[in-house]
């Protein structure tokens, strides 16, 4: 169901956009020294992730509609498993929810925008193995 060639498989798992081999992050969304570095190059494919200058400026876009879409689970959860909860609650779980999951969001939005501009190509995968088979 998701497997390689799909945008989701390179979106769930953090991989590069147009081989699903390489690393698309220096390291992992959490950790705080190496949070949303996006790695220059893949190491697979050698494909350069950043197409022009600040090209990841329109990954604000993405974020905030990660944002909204996490708010409004959050208080459709809320309506419908604690409908007597005040709004405190429901401010309280959102502003949570946020401060919890914004370095993953954060990393999500880059390479949700980063698939909307490349292409997985079956064929750069199958190169790269037959000519370091020839070395």
């Amino acid at each position: 169901m998701i497997g390689k060639g799909t945008k989701l498989y390179s979106i769930l798992r953090m991989k590069c956009p147009r081989c699903h081999e390489g690393d698309f992050f220096e390291g992992h969304p959490y950790n705080l020294s190496t949070m949303g570095k996006v790695k220059s190059h893949c190491p697979k494919c050698d494909v350069k992730y950043s197409i022009e200058p600040s090209f990841y400026q329109g990954s604000y876009y993405v974020v905030y509609s990660l944002g909204v879409a996490l708010f409004i689970g959050i208080w459709v959860l809320k309506a419908i498993l604690f409908p007597e909860a005040g709004p405190g609650i429901l401010l309280l779980s959102i502003f949570g929810s946020l401060v919890l999951l914004s370095p993953l969001l954060y990393a999500l939005s880059k390479i949700i925008w980063a698939n909307l501009f490349f292409t997985y190509e079956k064929e750069i995968t199958n190169k790269k193995i037959v000519n370091s088979q020839n070395d």
